[in-house]
């Protein structure tokens, strides 16, 4: 026999009903996940995980190239300094000639070093944003179980609503969304877990690039420069 629905009687306790069937849309998927993200939790874990995991990633990859270009030049720069320098030697010879070579020799050297600190740059670069690509799909499927146990909440928090004139369905419907509020409040733990590693690691990889970075400001404040111009007494 169909249940039937006193007007006149109260609404069971906790409104749950009212609840769940006063929304025309009470079917929607997008709203069930909803219902059961909001029995869960009291925020929207989409949304805090877009936060804590914020940053446009891709481009800071594409710093990476940078990082290669300038070693790249720095690199080729040094060789043909050095082997200008070479040439130099074989025809020019006397004290300025040996102060030159000297000069152009620290010079190069000093160009290697920058472009080892450059290619230390990119690696770091892109190392950080492996571990960003690693943590973000680690959670996306954290996410998306999250997504699929508040669908389940959804449907049986409506499922138990729907039944609550029997005695035995609001009881296993409240079992049921315990035991997947408790799954989704577990994702989210690990979800936390991996962002919190991966500041940690991001953390290093800063402390890393700062020290690089000094190194190669080092290196450019202690270029050698000519102490004085130079005039050839055959001229």
């Amino acid at each position: 026999m169909a249940p039937h629905v006193d007007a006149d009687k109260e609404e069971p306790d906790g409104g749950l009903v009212k609840d769940l069937l006063s929304f025309g849309d009470v079917l929607s998927p997008s709203w069930v996940i909803s219902k059961g993200l909001e029995i869960a939790f009291d925020f929207n874990p989409v949304d805090e995980a877009k936060k804590l995991i914020a940053g446009d990633w891709v481009e800071y990859a594409q710093c990476a190239k940078a990082w290669k270009a300038m070693g790249e030049f720095c690199e080729d720069l040094s060789k043909n300094i050095a082997a200008g320098n070479r040439s130099l030697d074989d025809s020019w010879n006397g004290n300025a000639a040996d102060a030159a070579y000297i000069y152009f020799e620290t010079l190069a050297k000093d160009l290697e070093q920058m472009k080892e600190s450059f290619a230390a740059l990119k690696e770091n670069y892109e190392k950080t944003y492996e571990e960003v690509w690693n943590a973000a799909e680690a959670c996306g499927d954290l996410l998306s179980g999250i997504l699929d146990a508040a669908a389940i909440v959804g449907v049986t928090a409506l499922a138990g609503a729907s039944t609550s004139f029997t005695l035995f369905g609001p009881a296993i419907a409240a079992g049921a969304v315990a035991g997947e509020v408790l799954a989704m409040i577990n994702m989210w733990s690990k979800l936390t877990t991996t962002i919190s590693a991966l500041q940690t690691t991001i953390n290093g990889f800063v402390g890393t690039v700062n020290g690089i970075s000094a190194s190669i400001e080092n290196t450019a404040i202690k270029f050698p420069l000519p102490g004085k111009s130079y005039d050839s007494p055959v001229v």
